[in-house]
């Protein structure tokens, strides 16, 4: 939805923008030649006069009114800052259905609208980021935290421990290559985290853990009652070799998110599906009417309360 959108704002500003480009060069320049002529003719038009020469019709108005503001919008979402909303429950605690964040759009370099094409590089993931991008499977926006980085290996456990062997250059001797991190994870205490559904109303007890990756603090979660299991079916440990120039992300709702792990085509995100680096929340909504609609029309989207308490930086 966030690219029909972007598609439909560069379609809007350019129809608007040749608008008022061609009135300027055609019926505009008679416009303002009829209105100097006015002037000459009388020292004092009426309001009327000036009116009747001058006048703008009513599509080169909007035209001039809406261009400028699109040409800002577009120029905001490509190359600033995009706003997405959060619509599942895969990034929790993290992120949950509710929230509104921003996502700045030069953290990975400056792209093309549409196209994406990269045209300033400025910088690239670092492990821990919660980035957007572009499903290698579907081509939405998905958003999940980077784990895996060009050139590692990563290794999720059958116990849901993870382990990451960061890249060596082969030229480096194989005694000076960094060791095979663990991953460190604290359990939160206290009975867990209720997982609520807001559109069946259902829950869902998980272990809470504090996860420390790269220089991200941040919560994930565990079902207990729900193996790990890889794409083949199998409840081995899994293992992930990192292309160049691609990505291993993860959902921190472990057990509850489609991310690298499962992806049919590829485990990876390619560079250049990267949208951008998700760095606050700047509005959360609550959606009360679960299940609920008046006269046959579904009300679940409609926000039923603010928690101001979600707003501020992602960790």
């Amino acid at each position: 939805m966030s690219s029909a959108y972007g598609i439909i704002l560069v379609v809007l500003m350019f129809v608007s923008g040749i608008v008022w480009l061609f009135d300027s060069l055609t019926a505009g320049k008679t416009r303002k030649q009829a209105l100097a002529k006015l002037y000459e003719q009388l020292q004092n038009p009426s309001q009327e006069a000036i009116n009747a020469v001058s006048l703008d019709p009513i599509h080169v108005d909007y035209a001039k009114s809406f261009f400028p503001i699109l040409f800002f919008i577009v120029i905001l979402r490509s190359f600033l800052w995009e706003p997405f909303q959060i619509p599942s429950a895969s990034m929790k605690p993290t992120l949950t259905e509710g929230d509104f964040i921003l996502v700045n759009k030069f953290d990975y370099g400056l792209r093309l609208p549409i196209t994406s094409e990269k045209i300033i590089e400025i910088g690239l993931p670092e492990r821990g980021d919660v980035a957007v991008f572009k499903a290698p499977d579907t081509g939405e926006d998905y958003i999940k935290r980077v784990v895996g980085l060009p050139g590692d290996t990563v290794i999720y456990t059958s116990q849901k421990e993870l382990y990451i062997k960061p890249f060596c250059a082969s030229e480096i001797a194989r005694s000076d290559c960094p060791n095979r991190i663990h991953v460190s994870k604290k359990r939160v205490p206290g009975p867990g985290y209720i997982d609520l559904n807001p559109s069946t109303g259902k829950t869902l007890l998980n272990i809470e853990y504090v996860e420390t990756l790269g220089n991200s603090v941040h919560g994930i979660l565990n079902n207990p009652r729900r193996p790990h299991y890889t794409k083949e079916g199998t409840f081995d440990d899994a293992v992930f070799k990192v292309p160049a120039n691609k990505y291993f992300v993860m959902g921190d709702n472990r057990d509850n998110s489609t991310d690298s792990r499962f992806w049919e085509t590829t485990h990876f995100v390619p560079e250049e599906n990267l949208v951008g680096h998700a760095v606050s929340i700047w509005m959360h909504f609550e959606f009360g009417f679960v299940n609920q609609d008046i006269l046959g029309f579904p009300i679940g989207w409609i926000p039923t309360g603010v928690d101001i308490d979600r707003v501020g930086a992602i960790k």
